[in-house]
């Protein structure tokens, strides 16, 4: 699973949603509106799933995936 993430307008920095799914599901989702309290400028946002994507973890070079 991965976090549903949305780009801050006000910091430009990338959140979470605190929202986690499968690339499946998120593909899926509808263009309703979602509201979230930012935890990097502090204020309300409105998002929809096509603002959004899914969080990407990248591995260090060498440590197998289950770590």
């Amino acid at each position: 699973m991965s976090a549903v993430m949305i780009r801050c307008p006000r910091t430009d920095r990338a959140v979470s949603t605190q929202i986690d799914t499968e690339a499946s599901v998120f593909h899926r989702l509808p263009e309703v509106q979602g509201r979230m309290q930012c935890p990097a400028c502090g204020e309300e946002h409105i998002w929809t799933a096509s603002e959004a994507w899914l969080e990407t973890v990248t591995l260090a070079p060498g440590l197998p995936a289950n770590k």
